[in-house]
């Protein structure tokens, strides 16, 4: 399959027909008379400190603040019975988190996940369960193959824990990433920057934003990202992302946006393997396993059109689509076993093209009533999702590595290598939703969330497979034809017994069909998932201290996963369950004194009574059940302290110092492959003045040799010691 970097013709047409579809009947009365003024920031628009009201501060992600990821409406984070976490872009800049993986530590539970990532794509669990990714509430990519996701786009990140699929349909039961992107202003702004450092790390990006024709806003972000990467993990980063506002009246807006993303990343789901005892390798962290020529290669275009229309203080309708297309060309490994005599055998690699194509279309109305003494804020709405994805993946045979402790890589490409086409597939989906929430006040002091949705899909998956993933299997073509439907749900409360404390209790489930191009199975039956948690939101100390803590029972049934001794074939065998307790702080002594923390201790356990076996260990058959989830942590902590001096000649220096703690994990069902805890320490030194700022960021202070998470037969080292250096400006 050739790739493109231009989006489907019908795909192109679809959204040029939603867009119109979006927008009612515009008269010049509306245009030219019924004028208002375009969003606008304060002159530090990038910084977001803060939301400034007459009585207070509110912090993101404090009980007053408003995040649409918990309700889709402008719902504070203290009436809704769920855990949300805010990332603010402010934080990210302190931290230079230039990687998803650095942005989440900041959020309570969340760890990377090598499943569905495999090295190149952005792959979580929280509380043990896999995420989901939204962009701007909208579904952004597959739970399984996504890609790799970089920031600058980015003004604030907001996670809802647990089940989302009373909102947001085909959702992990671990909760949903939203990523709330930069809109365009009213206000002119340009601003840029560069990041420099280690491994031969380059960035730059542009953001131009300001007024255009006809109650229009525009904005335009450049972005473009080189790196060598630790362990030779380079990563090439082309961005290009237009958007505009139109202010069709007073009371209508109509955005519509396009992303086009070029990214380049080497692979890597071996890093250091483990030896025939189950032990990770005595080597160098710098030592390599994988093929020299892994690559993923991806072209995404994804273009979104969103019209908000406010009938009156009481009534509003959103609708939104968007359409996107995405090529991927890979090659990455995909097993490997050390022996006694310390050969590594049973190399190979997976070669896979896949032309995917996803289109969503919502309407929503907001309707906020009351009935007698009763105060509801009622939503309702319909999506339409279609699925269309042509995936090919090839299986290719390499030779031996003939010493573990000093691996010589005889592969140089694909050619003259044994191989066999794994699948050659067509794989199509349509869904068609109906969804409903209803939030109840009763007075100041007790809140009541309900909703449900109704998904009806029906999907096919046809073309060629292999019944052996080996060279014994039989290529076999094949016709599948499923229509599923299912109901999800949630509930929950608020008691709020003053104005800066809040308890709550909810319970939430979720379903979903996974249709991704890892396996060469299908869904037989939807992915589900539930949880009930209770907690407490709460400001301290004149608004000094904000304090959400919540203790959780999750649950996950019939996912893919893909057992020890399996051969490498995935069945829907996975059930898990999670039980624990979560805290997010955030810490505010003095103007200008910020700390934040999380931390999360649980207790993830298989719940699946499925066998598998270790050979090479002496393990046959044994049931997975009792034991703990792959590369899930039992406990995680993260704490960051800044502080920006307020006055005299050093106004704007700030310093921040970090400290990152992971719990061991492991990278087998059975728990015999285990990967060491760790505790890491990151440091920062800004100048900020009005119109420029720069920076030194130092990460893993104390050069410590960790590994960030298991990869199935092994474990991938973090980054040694490195130093990165930041320049940003910004013109009003």
């Amino acid at each position: 399959m050739k790739p493109s970097i231009q989006l489907r013709q019908r795909h192109v047409n679809a959204a040029l027909l939603l867009a119109l579809a979006a927008v009612p009947t515009i008269t010049l009365a509306d245009s030219a008379v019924n004028k208002k003024t375009l969003p606008t920031k304060s002159k530090n628009e990038t910084s977001l400190p803060e939301v400034k009201t007459s009585a207070a501060r509110i912090y993101p992600g404090a009980p007053d603040d408003v995040a649409r990821t918990g309700s889709k409406t402008d719902t504070p984070l203290r009436d809704i019975p769920a855990s949300i976490a805010v990332v603010p872009e402010k934080l990210l800049k302190e931290q230079a988190a230039i990687t998803m993986n650095d942005a989440m530590r900041n959020v309570s539970s969340i760890q990377p996940q090598m499943a569905g990532g495999y090295g190149f794509a952005n792959n979580y669990t929280s509380r043990g369960l896999g995420l989901s990714f939204l962009r701007d509430d909208m579904p952004d990519g597959p739970s399984q193959n996504g890609y790799y996701r970089t920031l600058v786009d980015v003004e604030r990140i907001e996670v809802l824990k647990g089940p989302g699929s009373a909102l947001f349909g085909a959702a992990n039961g671990g909760g949903s990433i939203n990523l709330i992107t930069k809109k365009p202003q009213n206000n002119f702004n340009i601003s840029g920057g560069t990041t420099f450092g280690s491994f031969g790390t380059g960035s730059g990006y542009l953001d131009l934003t300001g007024p255009m024709l006809n109650d229009t806003a525009g904005r335009l972000i450049v972005n473009g990202e080189h790196s060598d990467g630790f362990r030779g993990l380079k990563r090439d980063i082309v961005e290009v992302s237009p958007s505009l506002t139109w202010q069709v009246a007073n009371n209508k807006t109509l955005t519509i946006d396009f992303d086009h993303r070029d990214i380049q990343v080497k692979p890597d789901n071996f890093g250091i393997l483990f030896d025939a005892k189950g032990n990770l390798a005595d080597v160098s962290r710098e030592t390599r396993y994988y093929t020299p020529f892994n690559k993923t290669d991806q072209q995404i275009n994804r273009v979104g059109v969103t019209h908000d229309w406010t009938f009156s203080d009481a009534l509003s309708m959103r609708t939104a689509m968007t359409a996107e297309n995405r090529q991927l060309d890979l090659i990455r490994n995909l097993s490997a076993t050390a022996t006694l005599a310390n050969t590594v055998t049973g190399r190979n690699a997976r070669r896979q093209s896949d032309d995917a194509n996803y289109t969503t279309f919502q309407n929503e109305l907001t309707w906020k009533t009351g009935t007698g003494p009763v105060d509801h804020t009622i939503l309702g709405g319909f999506e339409y999702k279609n699925t269309d994805i042509d995936t090919n993946v090839d299986i290719y045979l390499f030779p031996n590595i003939a010493n573990l402790y000093n691996p010589v890589i005889l592969e140089s490409s694909l050619a003259g290598n044994t191989h066999f086409q794994l699948f050659d597939r067509k794989m199509t989906s349509d869904t068609v939703s109906f969804y409903g929430q209803d939030q109840l006040a009763f007075g100041e002091h007790w809140k009541l969330r309900g909703g449900v949705r109704h998904d009806i899909i029906n999907y096919d998956d046809k073309g060629f497979e292999r019944t052996v993933q080996s060279l014994a299997g039989v290529s076999k073509y094949r016709e599948i034809n499923e229509s599923k439907s299912f109901t999800t749900g949630s509930i929950g409360g608020v008691f709020q017994p003053t104005k800066n404390l809040a308890f709550y209790a909810g319970y939430s489930t979720g379903a979903f069909i996974n249709l991704g191009t890892e396996s060469k199975a299908y869904s037989t039956a939807p992915e589900t998932s539930s949880q009930v948690e209770v907690g407490a939101k709460t400001t301290l100390l004149d608004d000094k201290i904000d304090l959400n803590v919540a203790l959780f029972d999750t649950q996950r049934s019939d996912y893919f996963v893909t057992l020890p001794g399996s051969g490498g074939l995935a069945t829907q065998d996975g059930k898990d369950q999670s039980q624990g307790v979560e805290m997010d702080l955030g810490i505010h002594p003095l103007s200008g004194w910020n700390i934040t923390g999380n931390a999360v201790w649980m207790d993830p356990e298989t719940q699946s009574r499925a066998v598998a076996s270790n050979t090479a260990l002496g393990v046959i058959d044994r049931s997975i059940y009792g034991t703990v989830p792959t590369g899930v942590s039992k406990e995680t902590f993260n704490i960051w302290n800044s502080y920006e001096i307020q006055q005299g000649f050093a106004k704007g220096l700030t310093f921040g110092l970090g400290l990152t703690h992971k719990g061991k994990a492991y990278a087998d069902n059975l728990n015999l492959l285990k990967v060491p805890s760790y505790t890491t320490l990151d440091a920062a030194i800004a100048y900020r003045r009005p119109r420029w700022e720069a920076a030194v960021n130092i990460k893993n202070l104390t050069d410590e040799n960790y590994y960030t998470n298991p990869t199935f037969v092994g474990a991938l080292p973090g980054d040694p010691l490195s130093v990165y250096g930041s320049v940003r400006f910004n013109f009003n």
